[in-house]
């Protein structure tokens, strides 16, 4: 009788003081080549990671603000370099000029 009364009080308590745990977002990879690129502001806070994907094509990368504000000029030759942008404040434009293709994960 005392050991039923014990496992109520606990599996109660644990609802009770339980921590409900939220889903952390899970990064999102692109890999993109020359053009245009238009950033939402849906990912507001969060970083970037670029990183050239193709050896021996390298890329010219520029990030503009909301306004046309030239926030990042950028030339990746090597395939081992990372970049780390950000944290993105509001709507971005990611312009990317070369033959080579970046890896973009936020």
């Amino acid at each position: 009788m005392q050991i039923k009364r014990f496992f109520i009080v606990f599996i109660i308590s644990i609802f009770m003081f339980g921590q409900i745990s939220q889903a952390q977002q899970s990064p999102v990879s692109t890999t993109l080549k020359e053009g245009i690129y238009n950033i939402s502001s849906e990912h507001l806070g969060y970083y970037r990671n670029i990183k050239l994907v193709t050896p021996d094509k390298p890329v010219t990368i520029t990030l503009l603000d909301a306004n046309g504000a030239q926030i990042l000029f950028v030339k990746l030759s090597n395939e081992k370099e990372n970049l780390r942008i950000g944290p993105i404040k509001g709507p971005e434009t990611l312009v990317i000029t070369g033959s080579g293709e970046i890896s973009l994960i936020h």
